[in-house]
């Protein structure tokens, strides 16, 4: 059984309690304080933006980011598995 962890976040000056897995801890709260703080730059940027927008603009822009990490990632791994056949297309047979 994993190790959990009853932790307290803080977004957009709303608090939410849920258990994680110990491991991951500081990332659940290293993810909680960037959002945050694009809700920030965006609230100083457009304060007259209703915070339902903001919130909506963070979260998109949240997503887009995470997109774009996996596409990323997914290149990566492409070049690394071609790579891979490179390499044993030139070492010998083993037979």
């Amino acid at each position: 059984m994993e190790d959990k962890l009853r932790i307290t976040i803080t977004v957009a000056g709303k608090r939410f309690s849920m258990i994680v897995p110990r491991k991951n801890e500081e990332m659940y709260r290293r993810a909680a304080e960037q959002l945050s703080k694009k809700i920030e730059e965006y609230t100083r940027r457009s304060p007259e933006m209703e915070e339902s927008d903001i919130l909506a603009q963070a979260a998109f822009y949240m997503s887009l980011h995470l997109q774009f990490l996996k596409e990323s990632h997914s290149q990566e791994m492409k070049m690394i598995t071609d790579i891979c056949e490179d390499i044993e297309a030139i070492l010998p047979s083993q037979e």
